[in-house]
C-alpha cells in the first residue's frame, strides 16, 4: 500500500522533462479515498526543478519525504519514510539500457477541448488523455495543459527511466494540473495535482546534488531486483 502510495507522486511529476534552461515547479497532489492509517499520505507537496537536462523533484507529506536528482550523469533517488532512509543511484547509461528494454506501448489518445483556466499564472488548454493498461482496460486523465512551457518528454525517459513516469503520448506543451481515478487493492482513489507556481529564476548547479548521508543505498541493479522481488 505504502509503496502504490508514494509512487503515484513520482509516476506524474516526472512525466515530462521542461526543455527550457530554468524552470521551478511548485505543485500539491490530493489523494481521495485513502483509508484512515494513510490519510498522512493523502497531501503531498512537490517542487520539480529543472534546469537543461538535470531535473531534481522533492515530494513531502507528514508520512515521508522523498528526493530524486538527476544531475545530468547519474540518478540519486532517497525516501525517509517511517523513520527508514533508502535510496539508490543509477547511472545514465543504465537507464538508456533499461528504456530500450521496455515494450513499446501504444500511444495514448489525446483528445483537446475547447476549454481554458489559467493556473500559476498560464493559460491551460483542458485535453483529455486515455491510455490502455496491461489489463486492457481504459484509464482516463484529465489534464490542463500551456504551450507556454516547452517540455521534452522523450528527454526525460532517457534521464528518468521508463519504468519511472507516466507515458502521455505526444500531449502539447507541459501539463500544469491533472486528475485521474485509480482503483489500487480494492479502494477506489481520485488523484488530482494541481501546479501553485511557476518561476523561472537562475538554479544553481548545486541544486541537483543530493546528500545521501545516512541513507541505506542500493545499485541501481539491486532496487529492480528488489522491485521484482516484491510483485512476485
Amino acid at each position: 500500500m505504502k509503496k502504490i502510495i508514494t509512487s503515484a507522486a513520482f509516476l506524474f511529476i516526472t512525466a515530462f522533462a521542461v526543455a527550457q534552461d530554468n524552470y521551478t515547479v511548485k505543485m500539491n497532489m490530493k489523494i481521495e479515498g485513502l483509508p484512515p492509517e494513510y490519510a498522512g499520505f493523502g497531501e503531498q507537496e512537490i517542487v520539480n526543478y529543472v534546469k537543461g537536462d538535470k531535473y531534481k523533484n522533492e515530494i513531502s507529506s507528514m508520512m515521508m519525504t522523498s528526493v530524486s536528482s538527476f544531475d545530468g550523469a547519474k540518478l540519486t533517488s532517497i525516501t525517509e519514510q517511517m523513520g527508514n532512509k533508502s535510496g539508490f543511484t543509477a547511472t545514465k547509461e543504465e537507464l538508456d539500457a533499461a528504456s530500450k528494454n521496455d515494450k513499446p506501448e501504444a500511444k495514448p489518445k489525446i483528445e483537446y477541448s475547447t476549454d481554458k483556466k489559467t493556473i500559476a499564472g498560464y493559460e491551460c488548454t483542458k485535453a483529455i488523455v486515455t491510455t490502455v493498461g496491461k489489463d486492457k482496460k481504459e484509464n482516463k486523465m484529465t489534464v490542463w495543459v500551456t504551450e507556454k512551457i516547452k517540455s521534452n518528454q522523450a528527454q526525460g525517459k532517457k534521464t528518468g527511466g521508463r519504468g519511472m513516469m507516466m507515458d502521455l503520448g505526444d500531449l502539447k506543451g507541459y501539463p500544469l494540473e491533472m486528475e485521474m481515478s485509480q482503483s489500487q487493492q480494492g479502494m477506489d482513489m481520485k488523484i488530482l495535482i494541481t501546479s501553485t507556481e511557476v518561476l523561472t529564476t537562475p538554479i544553481d548547479d548545486a541544486v541537483f546534488t543530493v546528500s545521501t548521508e545516512g541513507y541505506k543505498m542500493m545499485s541501481y541493479k539491486e532496487m529492480q531486483e528488489k522491485m521484482k522481488a516484491a510483485k512476485e
